[in-house]
């Protein structure tokens, strides 16, 4: 709603409503984009029977940008999906997916949905062996593919919708392959190790092998992977740690838990490796070589405990930060990697060795 619609809802004074908006918007509650407002993640905190994953979902929804279509989030509900997120391309002509509408069970997004399901419905069957569901009239065609929190049970769907001036075949093919690869994302912020729905693996094509551009690589860094450092034991036998870490487009910052080994390894032998891989088509990975230390707080920007807060809400979601657990600093470190050879790939094929500039 813009805020004019909103005040003539609320019967308040001008400045008491941006009083009151300004709250909302601090704690969540409240989006604004292009003077229009609408419902923030924060709102499925007081759903009764919210389900965990889903702020994590929405949040992590929130922050795709590879959508050449709309694209709507959707989660199930008795006889079909809700939407409960969205997102809109800047195209003149473009599908609309209005939030909280209800969508029957025989649109596409929910029959990937049904098909985690023990039915033998011939058509469930094929939805389960193509890993989508699509629709199609004069108007719109729609793509749906699941998001699965284990990377195999469907638990939610994004579903992209492309007006039929745009649904060439080629066209449509960019569309399920991006929409898959989104999914695979989501799913692994919820926890997915892999994106195998219904356990195999989707049939999206893996692309030609080649070499990935520092932007690229700044990209594919700046994702949700899970980093694997590696180091060398004193007696000279490898070390390999999966971490969290953030990347700022020079360094890879992490944090030392107190009493972590690969701590001391490190103080001993600073040359470091660290690797990076996308599980899922187009299987993207990134390979670091660097020299590892500990850094004092002044260094670090927001300090030891800014770093740790924003790691947690980085592979966590937000208010990851507001557990102390997960914001204390009392026995870690900060440690810094500066590399000195960056590569990357994707595809199938052997990786080229780019000096870090």
């Amino acid at each position: 709603m813009t805020t004019t619609e909103l005040l003539d809802q609320i019967h308040s004074s001008r400045s008491g409503f941006y009083a009151l908006l300004n709250t909302l918007k601090d704690r969540g509650y409240v989006v604004s984009e292009d003077g229009r407002h609408r419902s923030g993640p924060a709102v499925w905190n007081v759903v009764p029977g919210r389900p965990r994953e889903l702020e994590t979902l929405l949040t992590a929804f929130r922050e795709e940008h590879d959508f050449d279509e709309s694209v709507a989030l959707v989660w199930p509900e008795p006889g079909g999906t809700v939407v409960i997120a969205e997102s809109q391309p800047e195209r003149a002509v473009r599908a609309v997916f209005r939030l909280g509408a209800l969508r029957t069970h025989s649109s596409p997004d929910a029959r990937v949905i049904a098909a985690g399901g023990e039915s033998d419905d011939p058509e469930l069957r094929t939805v389960r062996r193509e890993a989508a569901a699509t629709s199609s009239n004069d108007e719109i065609t729609e793509i749906a593919v699941p998001i699965c929190a284990d990377g195999i049970r469907p638990v939610a769907a994004l579903v992209a919708g492309i007006p039929a001036q745009r649904a060439a075949a080629e066209h449509l093919e960019d569309v399920d392959r991006a929409l898959r690869q989104a999914a695979a994302r989501l799913s692994h912020r919820l926890g997915a190790p892999v994106y195998q729905p219904y356990g195999w693996a989707p049939a999206a094509p893996i692309g030609p092998s080649q070499e990935l551009s520092r932007e690229e690589i700044d990209e594919f860094l700046s994702g949700l992977w899970g980093a694997q450092l590696a180091c060398v034991r004193s007696d000279g036998t490898p070390h390999v740690v999966p971490l969290w870490y953030e990347w700022d487009g020079e360094v890879m910052w992490v944090a030392a838990s107190p009493g972590a080994s690969w701590r001391g390894y490190v103080a001993e032998t600073p040359q470091v490796s660290v690797t990076l891989d996308e599980p899922w088509s187009p299987l993207r990975r990134v390979f670091l070589t660097g020299r590892a230390e500990e850094v004092p707080e002044d260094v670090v920007d927001g300090g030891l405990e800014g770093l740790r807060r924003r790691l947690a809400v980085r592979y966590l979601g937000r208010g990851a930060d507001r557990q102390p657990e997960l914001s204390d600093t009392d026995g870690w470190v900060a440690v810094r990697i500066v590399p000195d050879r960056i590569l990357g790939r994707q595809g199938l094929g052997p990786v080229t060795v780019r000096e870090a500039s």
